[in-house]
């Protein structure tokens, strides 16, 4: 734990170095479940001038918007919130449907995908805390990576397993996502989040569809 912490942190201690003096805007996104919670640490103790992304797509469990308070105000840290310019009434299908429920991936792309590419700008740093572990997408990850935007991707804490995290979280007694202790490993927006069971810490996401990934870390890459 005590190598990879280091590591986490030389990395982005002198990548972020460089940005700054390079005058380049630096950001992080958080969806602030559990598993977000060792990165948002980090942030607060060591680079407190990261502004925090936190996309609300109007169909958060309630729980997660009062640990996303909760994490803020611990941690004080400096928390935009990104919202979807399209109203409910513009997210119904012909049938009068949500988009949740006939068209996953429209509904991901005008709640999370279209707000936090109208807010980020050629040149900006991202950072998030994506994983080798949760996904194949994931798994095929750079450390840095760049996109047709000019947007640097980070991805510091890839190397991290979810034992990482949770010895992370027992170290230094931070809170976790209350719904962790009803099943949910990975949470999301209610109509797409269940109990993960046995499949996984994002097992329970879009259960029983392909589907993996909300569009964030997988549009405007390049390749």
């Amino acid at each position: 734990m005590d190598q990879k912490l280091e590591r986490t942190l030389g990395f982005l201690t002198e990548n972020l170095r460089i940005y700054r003096e390079e005058g380049k805007r630096i950001v992080m996104t958080s969806s602030f479940q559990t598993q977000s919670v060792p990165l948002l640490h980090l942030i607060s103790e060591y680079f407190r001038e990261v502004e925090v992304l936190f996309i609300d797509t109007g169909f958060l469990f309630s729980e997660t918007y009062s640990f996303k308070n909760e994490l803020e105000k611990k941690f004080q840290l400096k928390v935009r919130v990104l919202e979807s310019e399209s109203t409910y009434v513009q997210q119904r299908d012909s049938r009068g449907l949500f988009l949740y429920a006939s068209d996953a991936t429209r509904c991901c792309q005008i709640n999370k995908v279209d707000p936090l590419n109208n807010y980020l700008q050629p040149g900006d740093v991202w950072i998030s805390g994506v994983r080798r572990d949760q996904t194949s997408v994931r798994n095929a990850m750079k450390p840095i990576e760049a996109d047709p935007r000019g947007i640097i991707r980070l991805h510091p804490m890839l190397d991290w397993t979810a034992s990482d995290i949770y010895r992370y979280l027992n170290l230094y007694e931070l809170p976790r996502h209350p719904l962790e202790f009803a099943g949910y490993e990975s949470i999301g927006c209610v109509p797409c989040t269940h109990p993960c069971g046995a499949n996984g810490d994002r097992g329970g996401r879009w259960l029983g569809s392909q589907k993996t990934e909300c569009g964030l870390h997988t549009e405007n890459k390049k390749g």
